[in-house]
């Protein structure tokens, strides 16, 4: 798929502006603060109606502004389709594509994104709440039906834990946690046993045979590697009849795919604690590529490719072998304050971005 073009009404520090994409790789340069990193997340928002760095709506409003819109030309399965996001402060997100209302499960059936910008570093060392994130952006994209049972489950959560709140007992909403939860903790397994392959080839490559491991760790005592949808549900019982005094106490419920995390080890040791700011990011980055061709190889479609500065703090043999990689991958929008590498350039469409404007090819 490829993002045509784009048009931005009161979206960050954008009170209005357009593009035209170059269907390859597309530059976005500009000092600090300009509005590069903006201008992707207004891409990513117009894909998949949300922003890639978990940000609110609110947040994404341009001061003063009570009102954005995203919308643009959007190239997918054959055929060319104008898309358009639009959230007013207080009320709910309105979609569009081609000028009938969508919902946001049809965004992700068409679409799919990836992106990779500094904030993935705490994929490696920050709170599972951001792993957790990690996981459910990508499973969205890879199928509707993680999407409907990720909901579904969140929807049985909020109402457990209103009823725990309440001092009432959570136990009627049990069996949708078990049903939803389960389908939702084995589609994680199986994506994860994928991207884990896929990163540590892309991460030794870049980093000279260094490993990295990715381990799925559920808060629900299972196998993770070999259990079926059954056992993960007899498991999930079992793990709340174990919390059942907890979950009075604390208010809470303490048992299921929103208390799981990922265990990421470089070197074997636990990335978090034993890793630099360099092995990070580029862990990070890989990681994202990894997804990038788990998508396109279950979609049968190449995702976008949004990178927010992924050359700062690496070296230079890191970002070579990275560029490398970049052959691999179609339409790409890659931001930068100090210039880009020599080597993307003659491919490439370059925007400057200055004080919430976009000018082509300066």
């Amino acid at each position: 798929m490829k993002a045509l073009s784009i048009t931005l009404d009161g979206f960050r520090n954008f009170t209005s502006a357009r593009a035209e994409f170059a269907e390859t790789v597309n530059i976005l340069y500009g000092s600090n603060g300009s509005g590069k990193t903006n201008l992707l997340e207004a891409i990513f928002v117009l894909c998949l109606g949300r922003s890639q760095r978990r940000a609110s709506d609110a947040a994404m409003l341009c001061t003063n502004s009570d009102v954005y819109r995203v919308s643009g030309r959007i190239e997918a399965d054959g055929s060319t389709q104008e898309v358009a996001v639009a959230y007013e402060r207080s009320r709910r997100k309105r979609l569009t594509i081609s000028g009938a209302v969508a919902g946001l499960s049809q965004l992700y059936e068409k679409n799919c994104a990836v992106s990779a910008g500094p904030e993935d570093s705490e994929i490696l060392f920050g709170p599972p709440a951001v792993r957790r994130g990690f996981l459910d952006i990508y499973n969205a994209q890879l199928s509707l039906k993680y999407l409907s049972e990720l909901s579904s489950y969140q929807r049985a959560l909020a109402q457990k834990n209103a009823a725990l709140r309440q001092g009432l007992d959570g136990g009627p909403f049990e069996p949708l946690l078990i049903r939803h939860g389960a389908r939702v903790m084995l589609t994680r397994t199986e994506f994860l046993q994928e991207v884990d392959k896929l990163a540590a080839a892309k991460y030794a490559r870049v980093s000279h045979g260094e490993p990295i491991s990715l381990t799925y760790r559920p808060s629900v005592k299972i196998d993770a590697a070999h259990s079926s949808v059954e056992e993960i549900e007899t498991a999930f019982q079992v793990s709340l009849e174990d919390q059942l005094e907890r979950e009075r106490v604390m208010q809470t419920a303490l048992a299921g795919p929103h208390r799981d995390d990922i265990m990421i080890e470089i070197g074997g040791l636990p990335a978090r604690t034993h890793s630099s700011r360099g092995q990070w990011r580029t862990a990070a980055l890989c990681l994202k590529l990894a997804v990038y061709d788990l998508l396109r190889e279950k979609r049968q479609t190449a995702p976008l490719l949004l990178l927010d500065e992924v050359f700062a703090e690496l070296d230079k043999t890191r970002s070579d072998s990275l560029i490398e990689m970049f052959a691999d991958y179609s339409q790409m929008f890659l931001t930068t304050a100090a210039g880009p590498p020599e080597q993307l350039r003659a491919s490439s469409k370059s925007f400057h971005i200055q004080d919430g404007n976009i000018r082509e090819g300066e």
